[in-house]
């Protein structure tokens, strides 16, 4: 496939990148395009930056210690466990609206929809006996904490993968989500696997953990740009070689054009968590933690996760295990008091 049939597939993804849904199946033979007429770097998306790493010093995996596990749930009701939203009548969910088959615009209905949105659903059918007593906020990645932390939000599920460092200043839920991390390439390119990016330019999102990872492989450049989406446009101009992140976002991408194609190899895995506000003074979310980490537990046995997770994921990353619940003891608990307080985060309170 040329460039003009990727331009044309870039203008599409702009034009509907919050509406394609995940259920088209890739055609097992694609058409001959005419040949481009443009350069690798004509019209680079808005605000995307290049960085050379040919003269860069090799840096090696950041690691992070493993993850804190979570607070198990007690035999409350709902009302009791988070009494303030269940009197509220609506529980306030920070999410994407753009990331295909997560949590995006569906433009047929205006609605959003996706993996993480319906299971945000699941949360307030656990709390109301009702899944639309939700209240859904675009949060952009980088202000996840901060929207949580100044109670613009109760929680939020958008892709935030559960890391000791963020512990320090947020609780997370059991991980509802595992992913790896992997590329997206175009189906004609001659990458297939990590150490063939020694010529190559990799994007990523701006912000995104990923930067950091992908430098342990030695691409020649890396681009930068503000949304997974940008990247996609940008790989389809032949302005970048590959995209880099976890898998459950690039199966988004992949969905949104068929001539893509997900090397199998991974670098690493996490998993994606729920993030809810640390307690703090006036603010007291065990609760809702519990309330959350029930929902999870609900839902990994009735087969609701798997029925949303094949609905959503299944087609493009395959069978996937249910993420297992992993709660702290006491004694882990102070640790992570003392963790925090180490990481000046005091209760909730900047020190």
């Amino acid at each position: 496939m040329t460039q003009n049939r990727r331009l044309t597939l870039a203008a599409a993804t702009m034009a509907g990148l919050m509406g394609l849904t995940a259920c088209t199946q890739q055609p097992d033979q694609l058409p001959h395009w005419p040949e481009p007429t443009v350069t690798a770097d004509t019209d680079l998306p808005m605000g995307a930056v290049v960085e050379s790493l040919e003269d860069t010093d090799s840096h090696e995996r950041p690691t992070d210690p493993t993850p804190f596990g979570s607070i198990s749930p007690d035999g409350r009701l709902p009302e009791q466990r988070v009494g303030e939203i269940y009197h509220r009548g609506r529980i306030i969910v920070g999410v994407a609206q753009s990331l295909n088959r997560l949590g995006f615009r569906n433009p047929a209905t205006g609605d959003l929809d996706g993996f993480e949105v319906e299971l945000a659903r699941e949360i307030a059918r656990d709390i109301f006996g009702d899944p639309t007593k939700v209240e859904f906020r675009f949060v952009d990645s980088l202000d996840r904490v901060k929207a949580l932390n100044e109670g613009n939000v109760d929680i939020v599920m958008r892709t935030m993968t559960i890391t000791r460092h963020r512990q320090a200043e947020v609780e997370f839920s059991t991980p509802y989500l595992h992913v790896k991390n992997r590329l997206l390439v175009l189906e004609d390119s001659d990458i297939n696997s990590f150490t063939d990016l020694r010529t190559k330019r990799v994007c990523v999102a701006r912000n995104s953990t990923s930067a950091d990872l992908i430098r342990e492989y030695g691409p020649r450049e890396l681009m930068r740009t503000n949304t997974w989406t940008d990247c996609l446009m940008a790989m389809q101009r032949h302005q970048t070689d590959a995209i880099f992140t976890d898998d459950a976002i690039l199966s988004g991408l992949q969905a949104q054009d068929p001539y893509t194609r997900l090397i199998r190899e991974s670098t690493s895995e996490s998993d994606y968590g729920v993030g809810i506000a640390s307690s703090r003074k006036g603010r007291e979310t065990t609760g809702l933690v519990m309330q959350v980490n029930a929902t999870l537990q609900r839902i990994r046995t009735d087969g609701t996760w798997t029925r949303l997770y094949n609905t959503w994921l299944a087609d493009y990353l395959g069978a996937s295990q249910i993420p297992r619940g992993s709660y702290r003891t006491e004694i882990e608990d102070t640790e992570l008091q003392e963790f925090r307080k180490h990481h000046g985060y005091n209760g909730g309170e900047s020190s």
